[in-house]
């Protein structure tokens, strides 16, 4: 079993705002329901949740179910993070989702908890082959990370370990700041790392211990073969291609 908190905490300000008015990203529809709702019934399937948070809008209580929590959210993910992680009671890992992957299914959630924590480790993040995408998503746009051991795009998971998640959270709150200042992050990472990885030389293993090292909790990555965990709704025409795709699993016209 797991705790589980989703991040529904962003406001829908940027490309969305084209195809709905609604005030949250995750209340922006999809095949009839809000986003974030196919998100929380694909995690309430799995059959994992000991207990589920939602750190996002209010209208959201009614899709969370009974025993479950919605919290206010803030304008910084990982401070949403946080006041999930807060919410819950500490006694399980902690499974910590985005609400913007409507074609999540509840074997996802199976095969990625199960792999994970048949890890040792604190900290685990799905990476998904480029070929499981193209294959079950063709047409679908991602960004690839080019690795030694293949072409993978990451996943909008990551599961914690609740006694190690404090530590980590502070220091990818620093990678966070960071992120829009490359000089210095090269610096934190390792520009040797960044060019192996740059030029496609780095492997899965090397970047587990390079970022294992900066969090100070070891991590692994999860080869998933599900990409509907790394499929996720950023541009308008995202929402009809989900919807397609919800609606053939559904059996309906396309």
């Amino acid at each position: 079993m797991v705790d589980v908190v989703v991040l529904a905490g962003r406001k829908n300000e940027r490309h969305l705002r084209e195809v709905s008015d609604a005030q949250w990203e995750a209340l922006v529809p999809i095949a009839g329901r809000p986003m974030a709702s196919w998100v929380l019934g694909a995690l309430k399937a799995s059959g994992l949740c000991a207990r589920l948070v939602v750190v996002g809008p209010e209208e959201l209580w009614s899709e969370v179910g009974e025993g479950g929590s919605v919290v206010t959210p803030s304008d910084d993910l990982i401070e949403n993070v946080r006041r999930g992680a807060h919410a819950l009671s500490g006694d399980h890992p902690i499974l910590v989702c985005t609400s913007d992957i409507p074609m999540l299914t509840p074997e996802a959630v199976q095969a990625f908890v199960a792999d994970a924590q048949a890890m040792q480790a604190q900290f685990h993040y799905p990476i998904i082959p480029r070929a499981e995408v193209e294959r079950l998503f063709p047409g679908n746009k991602r960004t690839y990370v080019r690795l030694r051991d293949g072409t993978f795009t990451g996943g909008n998971f990551v599961l914690l370990d609740p006694q190690s998640a404090r530590q980590a959270l502070g220091v990818a709150a620093e990678l966070v700041k960071l992120r829009k200042k490359p000089l210095r992050l090269a610096l934190l990472v390792g520009f040797g790392f960044v060019v192996r990885l740059i030029t496609g030389r780095a492997t899965v293993a090397e970047a587990e211990k390079r970022f294992s090292r900066l969090l100070g909790v070891q991590g692994r990555a999860v080869r998933l073969a599900f990409p509907e965990v790394g499929v996720d709704v950023d541009h308008p025409a995202d929402v009809p291609y989900c919807e397609q795709e919800i609606r053939r699993r559904q059996g309906g016209a396309g």
